[in-house]
């Protein structure tokens, strides 16, 4: 198939890759290494499109050249539809080319259409789902969604997954990392995430507290957190303040460096607050770290409990816990690291994952032509 590939909230080569633009990135490796051709469209912003008149018309203009970017393909599919960002393209974009509109990772909360503050959304995003001649989710908040608008023969759940090879057990830089951290010796806690306002920046906040709470009781650990953005130094005073030399912190990392990183460490740790899907804990446990999450949404479906890592209740005490539970049994940490590369190679391989959604996609396609 030829996929014209639209990407709403950023475009696929987005400087800043953020868990959106990794899972578009993913999305359309996996197609291609399924022997697709994917081609992505110009991307125009469509966050809160429906608060901002003047972009309309810059809409309309840029609808046009999808179209014209999109001709000679068999099929139109979206990443990403909600009422903060509603696909305002595909369905017409698809009817003009006459060909199958897909919708990947769209989410319905009828909630939204009982304010007058986000109606306007909801509406554009109900549209978008119901004009999709199939849709594919891979969180399972959206299923429940789904279920509440489609027959379930409209819509199936692909299981989050990483491209093979992006992400893997390579120890021959270790060494050298933890010398470079002041860490040799000591238990290595990796963590990760854009440090931008709200659950990001408190979810590290929970990382560097429960590695400040062991230090404090005589634990030997060291903290390394990837990672940028305006919160920055709101999260990094304190944990130096409270771990002093036990802490360093990397700044943005390119991702595959990340994989440098993770395989220097130990562990790793976040509580995924509010996650969606969580795909840096697909990317650590690739590199044969144990996880420990929160059950809070994402993070148990990317994370096999007592398998992979530790998944632990919304609380900060139980974290904590489950992060010294870590720490302190090294036989542990092999058990669950070895389960953690080996669950993401078994359960989430990306382009093993989209077959069957590239399967159902032909068939639609091919349907049309007949």
């Amino acid at each position: 198939m030829k996929i014209a590939l639209c990407t709403p909230f950023k475009p696929v080569d987005h400087p800043s890759v953020s868990g959106d633009v990794t899972i578009a990135r993913d999305l359309s490796a996996a197609l291609l290494g399924l022997g697709h051709g994917v081609t992505a469209l110009p991307h125009c912003p469509a966050q809160w499109i429906w608060r901002r008149p003047g972009a309309w018309p810059g809409a309309v203009r840029a609808l046009g050249r999808m179209v014209q970017a999109a001709r000679g393909a068999d099929c139109w599919l979206t990443y990403g539809s909600y009422y903060k960002v509603p696909d305002v393209f595909g369905p017409s974009g698809a009817r003009r080319l006459g060909i199958p509109y897909f919708l990947f990772q769209a989410s319905y909360a009828p909630g939204r259409g009982k304010r007058a503050a986000t109606w306007p959304g909801y509406r554009l995003n109900r549209r978008a789902m119901l004009a999709a001649d199939h849709l594919f989710l891979n969180r399972v908040n959206d299923v429940r969604g789904c279920e509440k608008l489609l027959p379930g023969d409209r819509y199936t759940y692909v299981r989050p997954g990483l491209p093979p090879g992006l992400f893997g057990r390579d120890k021959s830089g270790r060494d050298a990392l933890r010398r470079e951290w002041g860490a040799e010796g000591r238990v290595v806690v990796v963590t990760a995430a854009m440090m931008r306002h709200g659950v990001k920046a408190e979810g590290l906040a929970w990382v560097a507290d429960a590695c400040a709470d062991l230090a404090d009781r005589g634990s030997d650990v060291h903290l390394v957190v990837a990672g940028d953005g305006p919160k920055r130094g709101e999260i990094e005073s304190p944990a130096r303040a409270r771990l002093g030399d036990r802490v360093t912190f990397l700044g943005m990392v390119d991702r595959l460096e990340l994989a440098k990183v993770f395989c220097a460490g130990d562990l790793f740790a976040f509580p995924g607050l509010e996650e969606s899907v969580g795909m840096v804990y697909l990317e650590a446990q690739a590199c044969g770290l144990p996880v420990v999450a929160t059950d809070d949404e994402g993070a148990p479906h990317v994370v096999a409990h007592e398998r992979s890592g530790l998944i632990t209740a919304v609380d900060r005490s139980a974290f904590t816990h489950a992060v010294d539970r870590l720490v302190a049994d090294p036989d542990l940490r092999a058990r669950l690291g070895n389960g953690a590369a080996d669950y993401v190679r078994r359960d989430h391989d990306a382009v093993e994952n989209c077959r069957a959604m590239a399967g159902i996609m032909e068939r639609i396609v091919n349907r049309r032509h007949q």
